[in-house]
């Protein structure tokens, strides 16, 4: 086989092509698809920012930014999503571009904050129609999230299998090679990723129904047809996960039953929309084996203090959620049992009680070997849906607190500085065109020696607003200090910067402040583009310079080298 060029895509079929990049001594690849489709072209996992640069320049040299209408998440990890921002704030508008995933995953992909909307393909019949080509998804759950999918070129028999199929290997392989080395290193892959055998096994049986002629997936090497079936061999044996023989219990009636409610739980699992559901299926699973059940509680620490202890509580079928300081358990009447919440066996996050009229060797033995099985993942899924929640908040918080200007909403200069050398640093490496604005209202001291500074801060706040709304979401905008700003646009050549920093000024000369008192403001501002071997000092003295220029040659004006 001739020496492929992985410098460049290469053409896995027709108009499918392999556009990612490989990451030098780096045994876990992620990888890239494009399919070429006119302007209804497809790009799938479009990666990292670490992948970012080379995939950009490839995707170029197959066809046009904006002629990518569809991008299919598989999953919401950074590994495959984390260049989304920065691809979406330079690919060309249209209307109908659309993120198509699944919606468990859009649960966690909203909180990247895209403006891309999302094609469901759940609630589209798991089908996509894009130009002359069908595209299929196949629903293969929990390997490795719940809401795990493939997608299906019927025009090729192209399975892009997202992280089925994957494989860890310290040599890469283009194409998948008959050969020991490769073999072990999707072993090694599907032991940590895929939670059981039989959840491997259900998403083979979906995939293989489609009678694939090559799979293409994020991680490993590409699979021609000759190769499919050894692998599928290879991963049909393959023990791992939820539910292997309990290395304690050898009792097979308490074995076959924890099975049959392990089953049914995580088939009641995948069609909810919440941990609060999850649990009460998991409460009337267990009430089928032990009729005397009266409750049912999880309860975990959000954090690793007292505070932010949160209880989900099924009584009767009835599922409440609390939140309180200070975990104090509630009394319960009969037997109770307990079992730890352990994240991936590192540390504990709570526990989960099980009150009863009366507890049997026999039921002991069972919630024993079922809790052993299912609180890994129970807990797992209780931090994640408790943590997003937690994210969500400091979130807000801390940009309220640490990086946002009282008085205006904008990031402060605090932020500014560790932005853009935070933008400095990827530039090294992608070489993007970043531009830096000064931005100084003109008279802002008369303005508050005439009116007062309640007036003045309301003009702060009106000019806040329109910087906001005249620049991408991309742009860092920030009160840099009194009544000057500072604009940080990434991916902006230094005319694209004057052009839109001119369309501000005259938004500004046009906008009549502070209501009833109409006043009028102007503004000057000072432009450059950074070029390298520039200090952060150096680049931002030179737009301050420009920025004296703009006032001393007569202020409301732009200047640009």
């Amino acid at each position: 086989m001739a020496k492929l060029d992985l410098t460049k895509p290469i053409e896995i079929a027709e108009d499918v092509f392999w556009v990612g990049y490989v990451v030098p001594n780096d045994p876990f690849q992620c990888h890239v698809y494009l399919i070429r489709n006119g302007d209804e072209s497809v790009l799938i996992d479009p990666g990292s920012m670490i992948t970012f640069p080379v995939v950009l320049e490839k995707i170029y040299s197959v066809t046009k930014l904006r002629d990518i209408k569809y991008i299919i998440m598989h999953h919401q990890d950074p590994d495959i999503v984390g260049c989304y921002k920065t691809l979406e704030s330079i690919m060309p508008k249209r209307d109908d571009r659309r993120v198509v995933t699944h919606w468990r995953a859009y649960m966690l992909l909203k909180h990247y904050q895209w403006e891309t909307p999302f094609y469901l393909i759940d609630k589209e019949g798991w089908k996509l129609k894009t130009g002359d080509r069908e595209l299929e998804f196949i629903f293969t759950p929990y390997a490795h999230f719940p809401g795990a999918f493939c997608t299906f070129d019927k025009k090729t028999k192209t399975l892009f299998s997202s992280d089925i199929f994957g494989a860890v290997s310290d040599e890469f392989m283009f194409y998948a090679e008959d050969r020991d080395e490769y073999y072990d290193g999707v072993k090694l892959f599907h032991k940590h990723y895929m939670p059981s055998t039989v959840i491997l096994n259900h998403a083979l049986d979906q995939i293989m129904s489609k009678n694939p002629e090559l799979i293409a997936p994020q991680h490993g090497s590409i699979i021609k047809k000759d190769m499919i079936p050894k692998i599928v061999k290879e991963l049909r044996n393959l023990e791992c996960g939820l539910y292997l023989l309990d290395e304690r219990e050898t009792d097979i009636m308490i074995l076959n039953k924890t099975d049959e409610v392990l089953r049914q739980f995580f088939e009641d699992a995948i069609l909810s929309s919440s941990f609060d559901t999850i649990v009460k299926s998991l409460y009337l699973q267990i009430k089928q084996e032990i009729p005397s059940i009266r409750r049912l509680e999880v309860v975990g620490r959000l954090k690793t203090s007292d505070e932010n202890w949160v209880k989900v509580e099924v009584e009767n079928a009835n599922v409440k959620k609390s939140v309180f300081s200070k975990f104090e358990p509630k009394p319960m009447e009969g037997a109770t049992y307990k079992y730890p919440l352990v994240v991936r066996g590192r540390h504990q996050i709570g526990w989960i009680y099980v009150e009863t009229d009366t507890l049997t060797e026999l039921d002991r033995k069972f919630l024993d070997v079922l809790f052993r099985k299912i609180a890994s993942p129970l807990a797992v899924s209780f931090e994640k849906d408790l943590a997003y929640e937690l994210l969500e908040k400091e979130r807000e918080k801390l940009l309220e607190e640490a990086m946002k200007d009282p008085l205006t909403g904008l990031y402060n200069r605090r932020y500014f500085f560790a932005y853009l050398e935070e933008k400095l640093k990827e530039r090294e490496s992608m070489k993007f065109p970043l531009s830096l604005v000064i931005v100084d209202i003109d008279h802002f001291k008369m303005i508050n020696d005439t009116y007062g500074h309640l007036v003045g801060d309301q003009v702060l706040k009106e000019l806040a607003i329109i910087l906001k709304k005249n620049v991408r979401l991309s742009d860092c905008v920030a009160r840099y200090g009194g009544e000057e700003f500072v604009i940080v646009m990434p991916f902006a050549a230094l005319s694209d910067a004057c052009r839109k920093v001119e369309r501000i000024r005259k938004a500004v000369e046009e906008h009549r402040f502070c209501g009833d008192l109409k006043l009028k403001v102007t503004i000057s501002a000072g432009v450059t583009e950074y070029e390298d071997g520039m200090s952060i000092e150096e680049f931002i003295d030179r737009a301050d310079q420009n920025l004296y220029e703009a006032k001393r040659t007569g202020r409301n004006r732009v200047i640009c080298e």
